[in-house]
């Protein structure tokens, strides 16, 4: 009897976490972010022949203009880390720059709420926040949101969520990243 118990218990187990189906936005790593097209960058070159800062916008092809180097250099796909070790060999290897910093601009970094929110507006991205936490950020529902219909809209793609099952289970919550465009809809009653 005992057995069949486990057995059960972990059978229900498998099938709960192959029901997760939210999508995976970023690195299996937690918090390792990957650029993507119109991140806005910011490289510090360091020695010769002179120390230089790049204002950059990653192009809509996923890569970056360097001075110095005739092929545009991919960086869509990578970590900041990444970029940095990939552009360092770059220049190493033609002996141009030694030292090379890639930060991501944050300014630049923003979310949009729309819809059925207390405060429907764009909000700065300066750290890892998730849907919940913007919801929050935007003080809360209005009385007429449906919080089963969320949207976010990401490059174009719309992904739907339903809040109250993700505040069921939180594991569920998903990252939010720059751009996108979260509305909560209204509800029919």
């Amino acid at each position: 009897m005992k057995k069949i118990g486990i057995l059960s218990v972990l059978l229900a187990a498998v099938v709960l976490v192959g029901c997760n189906s939210r999508p995976v936005m970023m690195d299996d790593t937690v918090g390792l972010y990957k650029l993507r097209s119109l991140d806005p960058l910011q490289i510090s070159l360091l020695g010769i022949p002179a120390e230089k800062q790049i204002d950059t916008i990653i192009d809509e092809k996923g890569t970056i203009t360097l001075p110095y180097i005739n092929d545009p250099v991919q960086a869509s796909g990578l970590t900041t880390s990444e970029l940095e070790r990939k552009i360092q060999h770059i220049y190493t290897d033609g002996q141009i720059y030694r030292n090379i910093t890639v930060n991501i601009s944050t300014t630049a970094k923003i979310y949009y709420m729309e819809g059925e929110v207390r405060t429907p507006q764009e909000y700065p991205l300066n750290r890892r926040i998730t849907l919940m936490q913007a919801v929050a950020a935007a003080g809360g529902y209005t009385d007429y949101a449906n919080r089963n219909k969320v949207t976010i809209t990401r490059n174009g793609k719309i992904m739907k969520f339903d809040i109250k099952n993700i505040e069921k289970h939180p594991e569920l919550d998903v990252p939010v990243e720059s751009g996108d465009r979260i509305k909560v809809h209204r509800s029919l009653l």
